[in-house]
């Protein structure tokens, strides 16, 4: 099955953020390909092709960083707010476990919705790993399937979260690396410590709602298991999922780079020597894998703060990744559907895999860098597996189109009218402008003013372990029923991250100095 790149750290235009490769690297892969003119249409193909060389010189280095799962239990915790704990996320879709993959009891989250402890469903054992829907209001009761279809609309009950579809693709990817259909000396283990409706404050080890401490009993709990089997373990990786509240300013949320950049440092700084080194006592820091949150949370229209937050992030930081955007998977409005948690979490595993077996890096499909002549922009991209090409997100539960396809335009003067969008090149794309530019011009892409989505996506053809499920029976709407997905694999393209960039005058690749 042909692979994604998976890519390592890159640059950034904010001149406060310091890029992680050597000046060597970077003038190696400048002079590999002569410098081009903005939008000189010959030049294009040059320009194309210094930009999958760069892609595939990015994607060279190796991971070194995080744990490789050569223990005998490698525990992932997903950590977050309602998206990570799957709000709305009913009904169950992976029901019946898929590989040897384990959970700390009866279910990945806790039997208590919030507040300080993470108590395990059932007993405190290993046992394997399944999606279940808990009662909000008493979430050690897990519910059957009559139960659920009786649940309202848009009743808050957690279900079907992002971390099962994970380590079933995980998983399947491992085994068939390994040509092996089972590995009992090197399990994977998933745990859920969120909590819906917080903001990075609250889930902060300090001054927070204490919730930080589920994380560390989850851990310190799937440690004593395994210490009482006399077998290894070891901490391999965090899924984060959060923002929607800083994004609104909820529950002391700020919409703040700064701010939720430096919160977000501290947080998983703060995780790493709690668990990895304090509980779990390995030298190796977890891989720290995020998502990105949509602005259609955000109340600032325009805002793009919490987003390039997480993106910079990845950027600067060593061992943290960023999957990609949610905006294009089924939902329920703010939450995913059950369909739209499992298919993300398809992609988690497929990043995973990638960071963690493979020993890889990588970078989700992303700019990197603008220029503009005349009335036209260039706009460069990273592209994960080549060709560029636009498509239409999940918006609920119908594909549908985005104005300009996701972009909009400003500059001195204010907002600026969009004549074309186009790929003009498989790395590239063109944005023709409405009138003439005065000023620097700033490209958004899937803010809120396009509804927090856009139509770019690349053409990797890795399929899912799993496939859409419809369940008319189990409380989904007629709308679920999506002839072009019931049945069939998720698709697992790479959508481009939202995003924030100024265009330049400059030369393609004058970015990459």
């Amino acid at each position: 099955m042909p692979e994604p790149f998976h890519a390592s750290r890159h640059f950034t235009y904010d001149a406060a953020v310091k890029p992680r490769w050597t000046v060597n690297l970077l003038v190696a892969v400048l002079l590999s390909v002569p410098l081009v003119s903005a939008a000189n249409g010959p030049s294009l193909s040059a320009r194309d092709a210094q930009y999958k060389r760069f892609s595939e010189t990015v994607m060279a280095e190796p991971n070194h960083r995080s744990p490789a799962p050569t223990a005998k239990y490698n525990h992932i915790i997903t950590y977050g707010q309602s998206l990570a704990s799957a709000a709305e996320g009913w009904p169950a879709l992976s029901k019946q476990p898929g590989y040897d993959n384990l959970m700390l009891g009866d279910s990945v989250r806790s039997a208590t919705f919030s507040g300080d402890r993470f108590v395990p469903v059932g007993e405190a054992a290993f046992k394997p790993l399944k999606a279940v829907v808990q009662l909000k209001r008493d979430p050690k009761t897990i519910l059957d399937s009559a139960a659920i279809a009786k649940l309202e609309q848009h009743a808050q009950e957690e279900g079907e979260s992002v971390e099962v579809g994970a380590l079933n693709m995980a998983r399947r990817l491992y085994l068939d690396k390994h040509d092996v259909e089972a590995d009992a000396e090197h399990l994977f283990v998933a745990s859920n410590a969120s909590t819906s409706g917080r903001s990075i404050a609250q889930l902060s080890k300090v001054g927070g709602t204490h919730e930080y401490r589920r994380v560390l009993q989850a851990v310190d709990q799937a440690k004593q298991v395994a210490d009482a089997e006399g077998a290894s373990y070891s901490l391999s990786a965090f899924f984060w999922l959060q923002g929607e509240y800083d994004y609104s300013q909820t529950q002391g949320g700020i919409n703040d780079k700064a701010y939720y950049k430096k919160m977000l440092r501290q947080l998983r700084d703060d995780l790493n020597a709690d668990t990895a080194q304090a509980i779990a006592g390995q030298q190796r820091m977890p891989a720290f894998i995020t998502y990105q949150t949509d602005a259609k949370s955000s109340v600032v229209n325009g805002s793009l703060d919490i987003g390039m937050a997480q993106w910079e992030l990845a950027q600067e930081e060593p061992n943290w990744y960023l999957a990609g955007p949610v905006y294009p998977y089924v939902d329920k409005g703010t939450h995913l559907s059950a369909n739209g948690y499992r298919w993300f979490g398809q992609m988690l595993g497929k990043v995973y895999h990638h960071v963690v077996v493979e020993r890889g890096n990588w970078l989700p499909l992303s700019p990197r860098g603008a220029t503009v002549e005349g009335r036209e922009i260039l706009i460069d991209f990273h592209v994960p597996s080549p060709p560029l090409t636009f498509d239409e997100p999940y918006l609920g539960y119908k594909a549908r189109m985005i104005e300009n396809r996701g972009f909009t335009l400003s500059d001195a003067k204010g907002e600026v009218p969009i004549e074309a969008v186009e790929i003009a090149a498989n790395t590239v794309v063109r944005l023709v402008a409405g009138r003439d530019l005065v000023g620097t011009p700033q490209i958004r892409y899937a803010s809120r003013a396009a509804d927090g989505a856009g139509e770019l996506r690349d053409s990797d053809p890795t399929q899912a372990d799993a496939r859409y499920e419809y369940l008319p029976d189990e409380g989904m709407p007629p709308e679920a029923n999506i002839a072009a997905l019931v049945n069939k694999p998720y698709p697992l393209h790479n959508w481009s991250i939202a995003f924030e960039i100024e265009a330049s005058a400059s030369e393609a690749g004058q970015a990459l100095r």
